[in-house]
């Protein structure tokens, strides 16, 4: 860790079991004079990176904030984070005794082996997707009402008079779903697998498979956390490995990412301070 005081420098809660956003925006309310409220939407997309840029004065200040409100942290260089590199998708895998074997990958997929010392952190969880289709439907340019009058007209003078022209209607349907993503964070160099519960081959199970997608997810956690223990584990992580699926919920994508920047840059300052 650098000494010099004119670096800038984030702000990371180092325990992830005992996170608490709502002591991080009470901290973040009080030192800035506003309602913790405030902080909400922002500490869903960072999770535990509090700060990041600040003055090394300040960010020391804040750290110590934090940890005497029972959110230990620590504040570490800029220089010293990393980010979050693009996701490489994996459809099939092996789990060997070195490493995570990636066999196979719809697009940048290479296939190669990643060492399970290099695995910093497992993050897994239900992430809620939202798609929007545009559908067309025939809608009639005459109302009810018109339609009496020109059926009336018709019987009196016996001349069929046409009805409104048919005209396209396009209209918005949105469903919402739950995607089960597991993310892979390696270090040394910075890498990110991304397995996608319905296009992943559990076949690397063998035996433990079993007849659904959510359950051979929930193996396939705690096969990888057998292989590598000391990774770190994210909140939809741990609550699969507890058996309690239903809290492995995140809003987005972002939501999940957010947690995987905090995770990995953890992960990255536990070696280097």
């Amino acid at each position: 860790m650098t000494d010099d005081a004119s670096s800038t420098r984030a702000v990371l809660v180092r325990s992830i079991e005992k996170f608490s956003p709502a002591a991080v925006a009470a901290v973040l309310g009080r030192r800035a004079g506003v309602h913790a409220l405030d902080y909400a939407v922002s500490l869903r997309r960072s999770w535990g990176l509090v700060a990041s840029s600040l003055p090394a004065v300040e960010a020391d200040a804040l750290s110590a904030d934090l940890t005497s409100a029972g959110q230990a942290a620590i504040a570490a260089p800029n220089s010293l984070l990393e980010e979050l590199t693009e996701p490489i998708l994996v459809s099939k895998a092996d789990l060997v005794n070195d490493g995570f074997d990636l066999v196979a990958g719809p697009k940048n997929a290479v296939a190669q082996r990643y060492s399970w010392a290099q695995l910093a952190a497992v993050c897994a969880g239900a992430v809620e997707t939202k798609t929007t289709t545009m559908v067309s439907e025939a809608a009639s340019s005459g109302d009810a009402a018109k339609r009496v009058v020109r059926l009336g007209l018709t019987m009196v003078t016996g001349i069929p008079l046409m009805g409104g022209a048919k005209a396209e209607k396009k209209r918005e349907i949105s469903s919402t779903d739950r995607a089960m993503t597991l993310d892979l964070l390696f270090v040394n160099p910075t890498r990110r697998l991304r397995i996608v519960a319905r296009s992943f081959n559990f076949g690397v199970l063998g035996a433990k498979m079993a007849h659904t997608a959510d359950a051979n997810f929930a193996i396939l956690i705690s096969e990888l956390i057998g292989h590598a223990p000391s990774a770190l584990r994210g909140k939809g992580t741990r609550a699969f490995l507890a058996g309690r699926p239903g809290e492995a919920f995140y809003e987005s994508l972002g939501d999940l990412e957010g947690e995987e920047r905090w995770l990995l840059n953890l992960a990255v300052l536990n070696a280097a301070l």
